[in-house]
């Protein structure tokens, strides 16, 4: 003899049919995405100029890591907080601010 389905069971594959019928509807309803333009422009379409890609340090990371060991030894010696990498920071700062006054 065959096993009745409980109301409950009925109803859950009828909404699992239901979803599964309406998902394949939006995706038949969707349009397809357009194709990228391939052409990527380098500069401004106004002035034609080449936009620059990187911010390039002036400096080498000899110099830098020079300065960055001063102000280390001078926030030791005053008992400041701080890391490696703020020194490093705060010397990248110093030596742009140098060169701009220059």
């Amino acid at each position: 003899m065959p096993k009745k389905k409980s109301e409950p069971e009925k109803k859950s594959k009828e909404v699992k049919a239901t979803k599964l019928a309406v998902k394949d509807s939006v995706a038949a309803k969707k349009p397809s995405p357009k194709k990228a333009d391939t052409k990527k422009s380098s500069g401004s379409k106004l002035t034609g100029k080449k936009k620059p890609t990187t911010k390039r340090s002036m400096f080498s990371a000899h110099d830098i890591a020079l300065r960055a060991y001063f102000i280390a030894e001078r926030r030791q010696r005053m008992g400041w907080s701080g890391d490696a990498t703020s020194d490093w920071v705060e010397a990248e700062r110093q030596l742009t601010s140098d060169a701009k006054k220059k």
